[in-house]
């Protein structure tokens, strides 16, 4: 019987030791994320510094992964793919904003997210057969979200060429 007891408090000891050692890591993780964030914001051009744009992404998804249900999960994701975004790194964007919207689909940045895959293809790669996939996804999962009206305007528009969406608009 004492073994016993001696076990359960030997491994309740273990475990508080593990979760102190974890939230000094999630502290710490965030810390770094979070001064990565300010560096980019004082040269205003993640693209202008891509070591610490990469260097960011890398230790949000490293964040996201050990404290998937940890609050900032989703929205230091969302703020990743966004740096991504600036740093010209679009696979990488796509990809943050994926598991935003997969991973936590009732946060309030997932719409967005969501929208904004379909909107990177759309104006940064020229893609409209993937363009036109993620905003057929949105509509189908956010139908009644404010941006569904504007999703609907891209999605009229994501195959016609942007030499002759000019000519239209100058037409009317």
């Amino acid at each position: 019987m004492k073994k016993i007891v001696l076990f359960l408090i030997t491994a309740a000891i273990i475990s508080g030791c593990q979760n102190m050692k974890s939230e000094e890591n999630r502290k710490k993780l965030a810390e770094e994320i979070y001064t990565l964030e300010k560096k980019l914001l004082e040269t205003k051009d993640a693209s202008k510094d891509k070591q610490s744009a990469l260097m960011l992404i890398e230790k949000t998804k490293l964040y996201a992964k050990n404290f998937p249900s940890d609050s900032l999960s989703p929205i230091l994701l969302f703020k990743a793919g966004d740096v991504a975004k600036g740093a010209r790194e679009y696979g990488k964007a796509i990809h943050l904003w994926g598991l935003v919207w997969r991973n936590y689909e009732n946060h309030p940045k997932s719409p967005m997210a969501l929208f904004l895959q379909g909107f990177t293809f759309d104006s940064d790669l020229r893609d409209p057969k993937m363009a036109s996939k993620y905003y057929n996804d949105f509509l189908t999962k956010y139908p009644d979200n404010p941006l569904a009206e504007q999703v609907k305007q891209l999605l009229a528009v994501v195959e016609v060429n942007p030499d002759e969406l000019i000519k239209q608009f100058e037409g009317q």
